[in-house]
């Protein structure tokens, strides 16, 4: 029986809009009034994950930034590990000298440059002339998710990220495929870091000791779940972690195939309401017991 549900956000429980459906939002309350505890396990800030599931009449704990932060379902804070502040500042450094745009992740708000819409406008002009197959709005629609966060503060320069903030998650991002694999090269040959990929034009650095996956079996842990009776819903290599030690792991239709091939199951699409289904087929099983 699963008395514990995690559930990615993009990708998996919004659509393509950035939005939970109606029939995602009720699976999930129809899942939680049946005793099952839901929990969001996202790439994004707590803050702005917040802000997505109020939208949409659900309330559940969250973990965000990729595992490094968790929050109960009323907002207060669990546990947080944040990146070493002298590190973080190196890793914003080296994105800001190599023109990248990139996002600092805090517990007061989300840093990124003033300049940082001017990058990508250069980035795309670049892309678009030597790739005739794509279209502007192709990469506009990518960033989507950046430039519609709750949360956005836009800074000079990395220096001016508060010196109090916790810096949980930074993020770089860019259309140019050498530019974009030469800051994962970097960042996944980093011992003080883990470096995580939760879409086609980014990379995410954290503390080592930050993942879905550990985030996910403390919450367990705390409830007094088995990791046997959890099951988790993702579609991209962030959500690595939390499949792999799941007890029902479900990956999205629309996922890529390294995901689809770790997992016990695939649901339908983010567009098919593929949590709801996957939701609503363990609720019948449960129920069936």
């Amino acid at each position: 029986m699963i008395k514990m549900i995690a559930v990615d956000l993009d990708g998996t429980l919004l659509n393509s809009n950035s939005q939970v459906s109606m029939e995602n939002a009720e699976a999930i309350q129809e899942a939680q009034s049946q005793g099952v505890l839901v929990t969001i396990a996202t790439g994004r800030a707590f803050y702005d994950a917040k802000q997505i599931c109020s939208q949409a009449g659900i309330s559940t704990p969250v973990i965000g930034a990729n595992g490094a932060t968790l929050h109960d379902a009323d907002g207060q804070p669990i546990h947080s590990i944040p990146i070493n502040r002298d590190k973080a500042m190196e890793v914003l450094a080296w994105l800001e000298a190599n023109q990248y745009y990139y996002e600092a992740m805090t517990d007061r708000g989300i840093y990124t440059p003033q300049n940082g819409h001017e990058l990508m406008s250069i980035e795309m002009d670049r892309v678009l002339s030597s790739n005739p197959n794509m279209t502007l709005q192709s990469l506009l629609h990518a960033l989507e998710k950046q430039y519609e966060q709750h949360g956005l503060a836009r800074i000079p320069s990395y220096r001016h990220v508060p010196e109090e903030a916790e810096i949980y998650n930074i993020l770089g991002f860019s259309f140019e495929a050498e530019k974009l694999e030469a800051g994962r090269k970097r960042y996944l040959e980093d011992s003080e870091l883990t470096m995580v990929i939760s879409a086609d034009h980014n990379f995410e650095v954290e503390h080592p000791l930050a993942s879905k996956g550990s985030a996910l079996m403390r919450m367990a842990d705390m409830h007094q779940i088995p990791l046997s009776e959890v099951m988790a819903v993702g579609d991209s290599y962030n959500d690595i972690s939390m499949l792999k030690i799941a007890g029902r792991s479900v990956a999205m239709g629309n996922a890529h195939q390294q995901i689809k091939d770790l997992c016990s199951t695939v649901t339908l699409s983010n567009q098919d309401n593929g949590v709801a289904h996957a939701i609503r087929q363990v609720l019948g099983h449960s129920l069936s017991l």
